[in-house]
């Protein structure tokens, strides 16, 4: 195991993004909201926080109560939708669980001036020329449609989807959005992938509009500029064959460890605990299937931690689960993997 050069470059890279969204948008006006913790209950509609925009509903966006010149913020995010195939080996997801959502709420009255901020940001911050920015919206969205064209911005892609991939939903009842997407072309594969959206939320009986959302994913954003073949290539880890080509891997170290790091422990008694312990089950399991010992799991998680988050705090209590669980973590992941086997017919 060594520690690969450019490791503090990604962290650099990420925080430096992060940092260059908030200032391009509090140079407009905008208030710099504070983040909630991952595993805040204040959101009932979700596990855990998986967007930015679940730690403003409270203040902000229910009692539509958002300042004129908007919100601006960077929130920590799980989304577990790789947990249901942790296990399966035939699957290797798209996308990492663990994110920073860069964000921006405002009143509906700034659509215009919204999409010129983000184009801003895109050109002066991120440094995208026109032709690796593709504007994807449905033709049908009249009002989305002339924002897009107010900005002749030349690179956009019309109607390549179904109606579903532009619409969104918030978790509140009786509002949905209208949504165009950002994709920014891979600087290596030269493929374009979505990194965020311009979303007009509005009331679903009245179609009256309610507010704007404008926000992106910070690895999103970085997989594409730096040319990465995975979006958890985004992460500096220890350079170790087990690690080096296992996506799954890397998820389950790095969302364990940011749950763990907010005091979140695993067990059976609510929805995030089980998650949790789902993602400490994944690590158990490829850290098995790669026949690391205990001592060198250790040291890999010990290290992951420290170059991604810069100090050590979950390390420890891991390792202490999977000596005292060995043999449940064994039986569960074992039963987990004949369910699979029976659904494949094997």
């Amino acid at each position: 195991m060594f520690f690969p050069p450019y490791a503090k470059e990604l962290n650099d890279y990420r925080q430096a993004l992060v940092k260059g969204f908030i200032d391009n948008y509090k140079k407009y006006g905008y208030q710099q909201a504070t983040p909630l913790p991952i595993t805040s209950k204040e959101d009932k509609s979700v596990i855990f926080i998986g967007a930015a925009v679940s730690a403003l509903k409270k203040d902000y966006v229910l009692p539509l109560n958002i300042p004129e010149t908007g919100l601006v913020l960077a929130q920590d995010s799980v989304r577990t939708r790789n947990i249901r195939n942790m296990l399966n080996d035939e699957v290797n997801p798209k996308w990492g669980s663990y994110f920073t959502n860069i964000d921006t709420v405002r009143p509906y009255e700034g659509k215009e001036d919204a999409i010129f901020q983000a184009l801003d940001f895109f050109k002066n911050t991120v440094g995208l020329e026109d032709d690796e920015l593709l504007l994807r919206v449905n033709s049908q969205d009249e009002e989305l449609m002339k924002i897009v064209e107010m900005t002749g911005h030349p690179t956009v892609e019309y109607d390549a989807h179904p109606e579903k991939y532009y619409r969104h939903t918030i978790g509140i009842e009786g509002v949905y959005g209208e949504n165009f997407n950002f994709a920014v072309k891979n600087r290596q594969s030269g493929e374009f992938s979505d990194v965020g959206n311009y979303i007009i939320f509005r009331d679903k009986d009245t179609k009256k509009p309610l507010f704007l959302e404008v926000g992106f994913g910070d690895t999103s954003i970085m997989q594409q500029t730096c040319g990465l073949p995975h979006i958890l290539d985004c992460y500096p880890f220890p350079n170790h064959e087990a690690l080096n080509t296992n996506h799954k891997f890397k998820d389950c170290i790095i969302t364990s460890l940011a749950l763990m790091r907010e005091g979140l422990e695993p067990s059976s008694k609510d929805e995030q605990t089980k998650i949790l312990y789902k993602y400490l089950r994944g690590l158990h399991y490829f850290a098995n299937k790669s026949g690391l010992r205990i001592e060198e799991t250790s040291k890999l998680i010990y290290h992951s931690e420290n170059m991604i988050f810069g100090d050590v705090k979950a390390h420890q209590k891991i390792i202490d689960l999977f000596n005292n669980k060995e043999q449940r973590i064994t039986e569960l992941n074992a039963a987990t993997i004949m369910a699979l086997k029976k659904q494949r017919g094997e």
